[in-house]
């Protein structure tokens, strides 16, 4: 079968016409910012080649559970439920840090919530945080946080014995011994203590140093009548010396 000339060049045109229009259409499809989709999601999970959650982004009721030494705990034992945002994994899939937030009015007015940006030592808590938080009593706190930790596995062990006390049939004894062994845990600093807040709380400015038992030894701000004060404390929290001197 002979093809005329003209049939060839209609459809070189057809399918020439047909290349730009897909081109077209994609090019305006990639680049028209004005008109991206939007996602719509109630938790996305980032991950590595092998399948890892580094980074889980969720709403409140999908956020991630704490994790560590490769252990899963529930929400509801840290009180993380409440709470939307980001929590960040690192490559053993335990937790390292996160960002939560929420806010609320109940219904007799009183306000609470908290937004907080954490970063964790390795298989143990916090030791940088930076927070706002209000509660239902009036407390105010925003600011900077350091902690120190000593990473030793004690983190942990406070978890299980904290999963153990609330989701499982215990005696009364097995109860006490468990809150024995926690209040030993933190009487020996195996849980970390606060050593310095930079911030603000109730509208008072202030920056206080704290000894290894998380014991306020400094404390720097300016009072309810904008004058700057400066106080130092000993073992048991009592007032030594401070500037200026009051009568």
């Amino acid at each position: 079968m002979t093809i005329s000339k003209t049939t060839v060049h209609f459809l070189i045109a057809t399918n020439l016409l047909s290349s730009l229009i897909i081109i077209g259409f994609t090019f305006y499809t990639f680049s028209n910012k004005g008109h991206d989709p939007l996602i719509e999601a109630e938790r996305i999970n980032i991950v590595n080649e092998d399948g890892t959650v580094v980074m889980a982004i969720s709403n409140k009721q999908r956020i991630a559970a704490p994790r560590v030494g490769g252990k899963a705990y529930p929400v509801e034992m840290i009180e993380r439920q409440h709470f939307a945002g980001i929590i960040f994994f690192n490559e053993e899939g335990d937790e390292i840090g996160g960002l939560i937030y929420n806010s609320k009015e109940l219904e007799d007015g009183r306000k609470f919530g908290a937004g907080h940006l954490s970063f964790d030592r390795h298989r143990d808590n916090q030791v940088i945080n930076l927070e706002h938080k209000e509660n239902i009593h009036g407390l105010v706190k925003s600011g900077l946080s350091i902690y120190d930790r000593e990473g030793d596995g004690s983190f942990k062990r406070n978890l299980d014995l904290m999963h153990e006390y609330r989701y499982e049939d215990l005696s009364e004894a097995r109860k006490k011994e468990i809150v024995s062994e926690i209040r030993e845990m933190r009487k020996a600093g195996k849980l970390g203590s606060e050593r310095l807040f930079l911030g603000s709380k109730n509208e008072i400015p202030q920056l206080s140093l704290k000894d290894k038992e998380g014991q306020e030894r400094i404390k720097l701000f300016v009072d309810s009548l904008d004058v700057a004060r400066i106080l130092f404390f000993d073992e048991q929290g009592e007032i030594i010396s401070e500037f200026p001197q009051t009568d």
